[in-house]
């Protein structure tokens, strides 16, 4: 009714600068992607001060990253990726054939498919000189990132979907799916 007072809690909210700073990524065409999921924690830099945006992702680092944006403990077991790898296998997520072996890009989207609950892509078409590379497996995931804006081509208008992931892709690619949903 008109007139009627209103009384508001008075609330704090607490905001947290979790940035990191890499000296590696600073001028990396992936800075803003490796800021991104490195201020989340779902990437770690391979030492305090360095990213190496360049170097291959492995499966391992996939499973784990997952894991972590899932909210799931990866700390604990055998290896640095124990957790990851189980919560991984639990969820369907990865068979936890070969952890330490490097991620391809249709394996990435693959994995990354899979977490997102194995939406259908609405055309299998792929615009792509080399989309007959991509494997059988993979081209439903390929698809349904490619229409997402989650994975993208090159400039020279091939995929490479057989081609290591590097760990500044994962990063966009990452971010490019946490902003797509």
């Amino acid at each position: 009714e008109y007139g009627q007072r209103i009384s508001f809690q008075q609330s704090r909210v607490a905001l947290k600068d979790n940035s990191k700073y890499f000296s590696d990524a600073n001028s990396h065409w992936a800075k803003d992607a490796i800021g991104f999921v490195s201020a989340r924690d779902l990437f770690q830099g391979q030492t305090a001060s360095t990213f190496a945006p360049n170097d291959n992702m492995s499966r391992a680092m996939l499973m784990t990253v997952l894991a972590r944006l899932d909210g799931a403990d990866t700390v604990g077991g055998g290896t640095w990726y124990a957790g990851g790898m189980e919560w991984a296998m639990t969820h369907g997520i990865s068979d936890g054939s070969n952890p330490e072996g490097i991620i391809t890009r249709e394996q990435l989207v693959s994995m990354l498919h899979r977490y997102a609950g194995t939406p259908a892509a609405g055309s299998k078409a792929l615009s792509f000189s080399d989309a007959q590379l991509v494997s059988g497996y993979a081209r439903e995931a390929l698809s349904w990132a490619v229409e997402n804006g989650i994975l993208s081509g090159y400039a020279n208008g091939q995929l490479v979907p057989g081609g290591t992931a590097t760990r500044a892709q994962a990063a966009q690619m990452l971010k490019n799916f946490m902003e797509s949903a």
